[in-house]
C-alpha cells in the first residue's frame, strides 16, 4: 500500500469518527435540558416546511397531558396519530416519522426544526406549532 492510499484511508476513518462523535453530541445535546417549561396545552396547526425543495404540510393537532394528536381522519399508514412531546427548558421536542422535531417558544407559537434521526440529527427543516382556535 503506497503513501498516498494509507493517507486516504487515515482521513476517511478520521471523518468518520468525526461525524460520528458531532452526531452523539448532537443528540446529546437535543435530549438534554430542564423539564422546566412544556408546549401548552391546546388546538394548533403543526406547520413542517422542507429545507431542500420548500415543500409544506400544515396539519391540525390537539396537545393534552405532553402527547401531540394529530387530528386527521382515517389511517396515516406506517404511523402513529400520537406522539409524546419532551418537555425542555425553552419547549419541547418528540420523535415522529423518523425524525426529531424541537420546538421552543416565540410569542405565542413554538418554532423549532425537523431533524433526521437516520443521519445523525441532520437538520433537514423547519416547524412551528400556532394556536388555532
Amino acid at each position: 500500500m503506497n503513501t498516498q492510499s494509507r493517507f486516504r484511508k487515515t482521513i476517511t476513518a478520521t471523518a468518520a469518527a468525526g461525524a460520528i462523535a458531532a452526531g452523539t453530541l448532537a443528540g446529546t445535546a437535543l435530549g438534554a435540558g430542564d423539564a422546566a417549561a412544556r408546549v401548552n396545552a391546546g388546538k394548533y396547526t403543526w406547520t413542517v416546511t422542507k429545507s431542500i425543495n420548500g415543500a409544506r404540510g400544515a396539519y391540525p393537532v390537539t396537545i393534552r397531558g405532553n402527547v401531540l394528536t394529530l387530528n386527521l381522519p382515517g389511517t396515516i399508514i406506517g404511523a402513529s396519530k400520537r406522539a409524546r412531546l419532551h418537555p425542555t427548558r425553552t419547549g419541547a421536542w418528540m420523535d415522529y416519522g423518523g425524525n426529531r422535531y424541537t420546538f421552543s417558544r416565540k410569542g405565542n407559537r413554538y418554532v423549532g426544526q425537523e431533524l433526521w434521526l437516520t443521519i445523525n440529527g441532520a437538520v433537514v427543516g423547519t416547524t412551528t406549532l400556532t394556536p388555532r382556535r
